[in-house]
C-alpha cells in the first residue's frame, strides 16, 4: 500500500520546483475507478476548498495498475503528499461519508 501512495504522489507532484509556495499547498481529492465499476463512482463534486480529479484505473501507467486492487479509491493530497486515502471493499463500493472527507480538508487548511 505504501509503494502506491509513492507512485500517487510522484505521478501528481510537479517535475520543478514551483516558484509559488501556497501554490504547492493546494489540496486535492484524486478517485480513481475502472470503466466497468463506473456505476460505483462516488460523486465529490459538492466537496469544498478543494481541487477535485478523477481518473479512469485503465487510463493510468501499468506501474500505477499493479498497485490498486480494489477501486475505487480516493486519496487525499496536501500538495504533492497524500494525507488520507480511501479504498473500496469487496463489493467494488466505496462507503465513504463525504463530510469525513470535507472536515479532513477543512483541517488541512
Amino acid at each position: 500500500m505504501r509503494t502506491f501512495i509513492l507512485i500517487l504522489a510522484l505521478l501528481f507532484s510537479p517535475s520543478s520546483v514551483n516558484p509559488n509556495p501556497v501554490e504547492n499547498k493546494s489540496i486535492t481529492v484524486m478517485q480513481i475507478n475502472a470503466k466497468w465499476n463506473k456505476q460505483n463512482n462516488i460523486d465529490l463534486g459538492n466537496l469544498i476548498g478543494c481541487d477535485v480529479k478523477f481518473a479512469w484505473l485503465e487510463d493510468q501507467p501499468e506501474s500505477l495498475k499493479k498497485n490498486i486492487n480494489r477501486v475505487p479509491i480516493i486519496v487525499l493530497y496536501n500538495g504533492s503528499k497524500p494525507v488520507m486515502q480511501w479504498s473500496a471493499d469487496l463489493s467494488f463500493k466505496l462507503d465513504v461519508d463525504l463530510d469525513e472527507i470535507q472536515k479532513i480538508v477543512n483541517s488541512i487548511k
